[in-house]
């Protein structure tokens, strides 16, 4: 499909590699990928990879390619990269039978809810194939367990925990050719099921599928099973020892999976927005697969699609806000002292160094803070910057240096935090906040400040306007008072005014400041007091009628606010 100006659409939201190819979308050829694995994959090949960083997708196309019942869509990989290849794949091009199952269903709130739907896309593919069963190739009992899957209208798990394995065996003596498995996002039901409480149930059913269809089963020629994660404790691949795994610390596969610097600036330019490139990678490249950097795909092509609608569009978090993020809130809500630190050094552009475990579970997320590490670098909030020690000569775990991979993740972590920020502020009591002013007590408002900077995960050092900010919004509805921010008196503006209702009553200025250097938190309080003064902040109030004025200095220092009174 050609857009007015002749340009073909962005796929925004299309997984399906014959729409794209058909609808002629702009497409990134990761065609090779099928080459790939053909010539250096493995029987089971797990290849784990964040969130919509094209897994969906590369499966789609492997089916296309694969599977023996879409012979009439063999042209969808003519003039594409592949294609240079045709005569060494042809023993594989549309000759299998191939049993394509997305677990991306499985996210439920409740086991039940889960199980169904992981069922009913089992299902699914036997109705795909229920044409077979009426083959004289299959036994009778084959054929009835076969039917009764395919009418069945409650979905119980003996009745499915073998299903793959088979249908994998009926195809396989019908066809007279062995199957090829695609499994989609394996571990979004595990996810599910960890945070909505029924993680060991699932863990079993996931199990109890794999094992029978992966585990020596004749009928099966390759299989491709995608995810986030590489989890293995939960023996979820137990006794798969024939299991091939590629995670973003491998280099096999690197470029399948994101887009490449020049195939960003190739699409960049066929729409005429290479100008803002610079822009594009500081906001969605640093994500780092073996040794190929590669950009975030999905936010590419939404900040493509908004730049062609509006040449001013401004980067946007679009795929940190495709998820729930749990795992950053579970890490922000739980977070200690040590945590805290570390958490403050990746916002402020530093690292932190730690081992990975690449057989993480979500069951290991409340074993140590470590594992969380390790989970944020595999789904993709985190990167590896440097390996700080190679522990391979002597037995010893690698450690790596992790930063934060771009600006569009740094903003979702700064949006989480301030979330929780925003719940602390909450239990700040207000009124004893005010008295504290009204009564010249500036060592207790300046203690219940830092109590709440040090609930905090901090990015906003050295920034007077977020503390400004701060102040104002805990004061705003404390009491019978107006607030007055910014406003012009004297010579300069006050920080911050509150005037009591009646002008016999107090009028309060309050001044900001962040220290300068090796500044202590006293100095440059007494140099905000010394602002009020030298710039005659008392004028508005005085004009007013207010008689009662009464001065603070504010100082921040890190995590410490400081008060005086003058």
């Amino acid at each position: 499909m050609l857009l007015s100006n002749g340009k073909k659409r962005l796929p925004l939201g299309y997984e399906d590699f014959k729409r794209i190819i058909d609808g002629r979308f702009y497409y990134v050829d990761k065609t090779m990928l099928i080459y790939e694995l053909l010539n250096n994959g493995g029987q089971n090949n797990l290849i784990t990879r964040p969130r919509r960083f094209g897994k969906t997708l590369n499966l789609s196309m492997l089916k296309y390619f694969f599977d023996i019942t879409e012979k009439d869509n063999a042209y969808l990989f003519d003039g594409l990269k592949v294609s240079e290849h045709y005569d060494e794949l042809a023993q594989y091009r549309n000759t299998h039978p191939v049993i394509s199952l997305s677990l991306k269903c499985g996210k439920q709130r409740n086991f039940e809810l889960a199980l169904n739907s992981i069922c009913r896309d089992i299902q699914a593919q036997f109705s795909k194939y229920s044409f077979i069963a009426g083959s004289e190739k299959l036994g009778e009992a084959d054929k009835k367990r076969f039917m009764m899957i395919v009418d069945a209208l409650e979905y119980r798990e003996g009745m499915f925990n073998e299903s793959i394995k088979l249908l994998s065996s009926c195809l396989y003596r019908y066809y007279g050719t062995k199957v090829i498995i695609l499994i989609d996002e394996y571990d979004v039901p595990l996810e599910s099921a960890y945070f909505s409480g029924y993680y060991d149930e699932m863990v079993s059913f996931i199990r109890s599928l794999f094992e029978s269809a992966l585990k020596t089963n004749p009928a099966l020629e390759f299989s491709v099973i995608t995810g986030c994660l590489r989890i293995s404790k939960e023996s979820i691949f137990t006794g798969l020892n024939n299991l091939t795994t590629n995670t973003i610390l491998d280099v096999k596969y690197s470029e399948f999976f994101g887009f490449e610097e020049d195939e960003v600036k190739e699409l960049l330019e066929y729409y005429g927005l290479e100008e803002m490139f610079r822009s594009a990678k500081k906001w969605y490249d640093g994500h780092l697969f073996g040794k190929t950097e590669v950009y975030n795909p999905w936010s590419v092509l939404n900040y493509a699609n908004d730049l062609r609608t509006d040449p001013n569009a401004i980067p946007a978090a679009d795929w940190a806000n495709s998820s729930s993020n749990n795992i950053i809130r579970t890490l922000v809500g739980r977070a200690d002292i040590e945590t805290r630190d570390a958490l403050e050094r990746l916002v402020n552009g530093g690292s932190i160094e730690t081992h990975l475990s690449e057989t993480v579970t979500y069951g290991d997320l409340d074993d140590s803070d470590e594992n969380i590490w390790s989970f944020l670098f595999f789904t993709g909030y985190l990167r590896v910057k440097e390996l700080v020690y190679n522990g391979a000569e002597t037995g010893d775990r690698n450690i790596y240096s992790l930063v934060i991979p771009n600006l569009e993740i740094k903003s979702c972590y700064r949006e989480i935090i301030m979330q929780y920020f925003d719940r602390y502020k909450k239990e700040v009591d207000r009124e004893a906040l005010l008295k504290a002013l009204l009564e010249g007590d500036a060592e207790g408002f300046a203690e219940q400040i830092t109590r709440l900077l040090k609930r905090s995960i901090s990015f906003y050092d050295n920034k007077e306007s977020f503390y400004h900010g701060l102040i104002s919004g805990l004061l705003v509805g404390a009491g019978d008072y107006k607030t007055e921010s910014n406003r012009e008196t004297g010579s300069g503006r006050s920080d911050l005014i509150l005037y009591q209702q009646d002008t016999a009553q107090n009028a309060v200025i309050l001044e900001f400041k962040v220290c300068r250097g090796t500044e202590m938190a006293d100095e440059a309080a007494k140099r905000a007091l010394e602002q009020i003064d030298e710039r005659g902040y008392a004028a508005e109030p005085e004009a007013r009628g207010y008689s009662n004025i009464i001065k603070y200095g504010v100082a921040f220092k890190n995590k410490l606010c400081y008060a005086v009174m003058g």
